[in-house]
């Protein structure tokens, strides 16, 4: 047979011979590793063909696809060309761990290391020697986070984890922006917070700056209540001015009504403004406004008033005899001529103009004498009338002494009858007027 001829011969022969078959040994590195044989069109199942190690026959017009599966494992899929040339053992390696995740509520976001991966389920994969953190959040939840490891010193992951969101999350807006924002208590820090509101429990918040009146809110997470909001806003309006006064025991007024002595919190609502009064006996009144409005000063945090001493007052001095009519009795060894003219010397010797004397009715007035304070004006003068019955002559002599508080804004005059009140105190130049017309006219 020449070459040609010979030629021809095998390639005849490699065509009409069967093809070659290949048997390979395949090995997981689990021996309850799954080996499942998948169907070409869709990946799909075919049939199983065992556990841990199993033979494949590598089919014609077949891409010989396996699957080997194992729970907790990312499955692995090989697929061997029956026209390449394979050893007969081939292992395979299970390293990547694979987590079924779920989450409720089940529009809550999914994430892996910060990216957003889906949505109510996901499969997390793990490779070998690594880790990722997964986190579950929703808006108005508070968010949950778990690391897993795929490492040998680490804590092997679960097959499954599901999560559900229980808690809330109100994020907190505030303003002034430096508030103190405090929960149950607890100090959060300064400015806008998220508030945790555990499922089943309440949750206090207090906000809080100096000078300001504090924000308080209750966010309750229980079945049948409100939902807490996802967000929130707690804006300090009103002013809050700690008070204390010198002496510590002056009393504090608003609106006519004591509110407290020596000291006081004093609340200034948004756009108004509050007067507050202060006042001691001995002590000047001390009167101050404070407004919360725009283009106003701004209360303080807090104010010290310090009271000046009333020099009215230490220039005078309490007495019962002031503003009351006192009937002086006059002893008959007196005349009347002489009686009245021992009464009109007294009062002159106290008061330098008389306005009204008339001895046949009995009546005298002085004008007011008056004595500017810092604090006051204090007008005094003597009123006298007959007084007693037709038997005895008598006189009814009445001190008037009264005050009238200078606000520093209207002057007042002695004729401004409408702004003195009867004082309940006699200048010590005046002390005694009553004492020495009653022991004249008595002995």
């Amino acid at each position: 047979m020449n070459c040609k001829n010979l030629l021809l011969f095998t390639l005849f022969t490699l065509l009409v011979s069967p093809s070659f078959s290949q048997k390979l040994m395949l090995t997981a590195d689990h021996s309850d590793a799954k080996f499942i044989l998948l169907n070409d069109y869709d990946d799909s199942d075919k049939v199983e063909l065992g556990t841990g190690t199993v033979e494949l026959k590598l089919e014609k017009d077949s891409k010989n696809r396996v699957k080997i599966v194992k729970p907790g494992y990312q499955p692995v899929i090989k697929e061997y060309n029956k026209d390449l040339k394979w050893d007969k053992e081939q292992r395979i390696a299970l390293t990547t761990r694979q987590v079924d995740i779920t989450a409720e509520p089940f529009d809550a976001e999914i994430l892996v290391d910060g990216r957003v991966i889906g949505t109510k389920a996901i499969y997390l994969y793990v490779q070998k020697d690594r880790f990722l953190t997964l986190e579950v959040k929703k808006p108005g939840y508070m968010p949950v986070t778990k690391v897993y490891y795929n490492q040998p010193d680490k804590e092997t992951p679960p097959f499954k984890d599901h999560f559900v969101l229980k808690d809330r999350q109100v994020r907190l807006e505030v303003s002034p922006a430096d508030a103190n924002v405090a929960a149950n208590g607890i100090t959060l820090g300064k400015g806008n917070q998220d508030i945790r509101v555990p499922f089943g429990d309440c949750v206090t918040v207090t906000v809080t700056k100096d000078g300001f009146v504090n924000y308080e809110k209750v966010l309750c997470n229980k079945e049948g209540d409100p939902e807490p909001p996802v967000r929130d806003k707690a804006v300090l309006e009103d002013r809050l001015v700690k008070i204390t006064t010198a002496p510590n025991d002056a009393a504090i007024e608003i609106g006519g009504k004591r509110v407290g002595n020596g000291s006081y919190d004093l609340k200034v609502a948004k756009n108004s403004c509050v007067e507050i009064r202060v006042s001691k006996d001995g002590f000047i009144r001390y009167v101050k406004n404070y407004c919360n409005q725009a283009n106003m000063q701004e209360p303080p945090a807090s104010d010290f008033l310090e009271m000046v001493v009333d020099e009215a007052y230490t220039s005078s001095v309490s007495s019962d005899l002031a503003n009351v009519r006192i009937t002086v009795p006059v002893n008959p060894a007196h005349s009347p001529e002489a009686a009245w003219k021992i009464l009109s010397s007294i009062i002159t010797g106290y008061f330098d103009i008389l306005e009204t004397v008339d001895y046949n009715t009995g009546y005298l007035t002085t004008s007011w004498q008056v004595q500017n304070f810092q604090s006051s004006i204090i007008r005094t003068r003597v009123i006298v009338s007959s007084g007693g019955n037709s038997d005895q002559l008598a006189y009814a002599v009445k001190l008037v002494s009264q005050e009238a508080y200078l606000d520093g804004k209207n002057p007042v005059t002695v004729k401004d009858d409408e702004r003195f009140q009867d004082w309940a105190r006699i200048l010590k130049k005046y002390d005694g007027l009553i004492q020495e017309i009653q022991a004249r006219l008595q002995n």
